[in-house]
């Protein structure tokens, strides 16, 4: 007769579980503890719960690495900016997505100390493009951008009832700029036919007439007179305002041609590009129409 033999039996998982779960010595749920914290029985090695902790922790890591790798190396969509009109009911899908816009930068203003905002159109349609903070590191990088020039944005789109469509800047970096050529120009030559276009003037200051915040600049060449508008938005932060608002002072000034009640005037495309020349080259009294908006201005109330 053969002796008693043990039949095989599996082993049941859920007893085998608990097993690695419950404290031996007191019968509690002690969990990935390899030490009872209620008796202080050394638990025996548990291959199964070190196995998932171990593994939790490199799937944790490696998702981790995965995310930064996807945030840093994909490159956002390219959209054409009419997509994100309020009024286009494909507009909804992009709210807060992190896009990439490009266009000509249409206005450009200054927001607090280090802000910056400016409109870029892309023909399809136009959006503002805002950093709260950045605009001295784009200065620095020479990419900050101003009216005329090329630029490619990446920022999050913000869509609300308030505040309409915008592009919200988080990185200055991801801001690129191609610049826009200029034509040296005397003013006779600057007409209506010309709006839009990004010239530069030299010419003497023959009118500063404040409105509030606002310095409305009449500079005058040899060939005749324009209107240069600058706006406190503008000029709020830039320091020594009196470099190109003193009368008599000659200075060169780069930017768009527009119109103003019918007469072409110029935009300056950053304030902070107006040189203020050393030398006096222009005499004042050679200046056509320079006594005729003097006294256009002196109606107004000009200095």
């Amino acid at each position: 007769m053969q002796g008693n033999k043990q039949p095989n039996v599996c082993p049941d998982p859920q007893k085998a579980l608990l097993d690695e779960v419950l404290c031996p010595g007191c019968g509690k749920f002690v969990g990935a503890y390899e030490k009872c914290p209620y008796c202080g029985t050394e638990m025996k090695k548990r291959i199964s719960i070190i196995f998932f902790k171990r593994a939790a922790l490199v799937l944790a890591f490696g998702g981790l690495a995965l995310l930064w790798f996807t945030a840093t190396r994909m490159a956002p969509p390219l959209i054409e900016i009419g997509v994100v009109d309020e009024k286009d009911p494909r507009s909804a899908r992009y709210n807060n997505a992190v896009v990439e816009v490009r266009g000509t930068v249409e206005s450009v203003r200054t927001t607090g100390r280090d802000g910056i905002s400016f409109e870029v159109a892309d023909g399809t349609g136009s959006i503002k493009a805002q950093a709260f903070r950045g605009r001295s590191e784009m200065k620095k990088s020479g990419n900050i951008p101003r009216v005329g020039d090329r630029v490619s944005v990446i920022g999050s789109v913000q869509l609300t009832d308030k505040f309409g469509t915008s592009l919200m800047i988080n990185i200055p970096g991801k801001v690129k700029v191609t610049r826009a050529k200029t034509e040296k120009l005397p003013i006779e030559k600057i007409t209506l036919d010309d709006k839009g276009k990004l010239v530069e003037v030299t010419g003497e200051i023959v009118v500063a007439r404040k409105a509030g915040e606002d310095i409305f600049l009449t500079i005058g060449d040899t060939t005749g007179v324009i209107e240069v508008p600058l706006f406190a938005r503008n000029i709020k932060w830039v320091r020594d305002k009196e470099r190109f608002s003193s009368v008599g002072k000659e200075i060169t000034v780069i930017g768009a041609v527009g119109e103003y009640r019918g007469k072409p005037q110029i935009n300056v495309r950053d304030v902070e590009e107006i040189v203020t020349l050393a030398a006096d080259t222009i005499p004042s009294d050679k200046i056509p129409g320079r006594d005729e908006a003097v006294e256009a201005a002196r109606g107004l109330g000009s200095k």
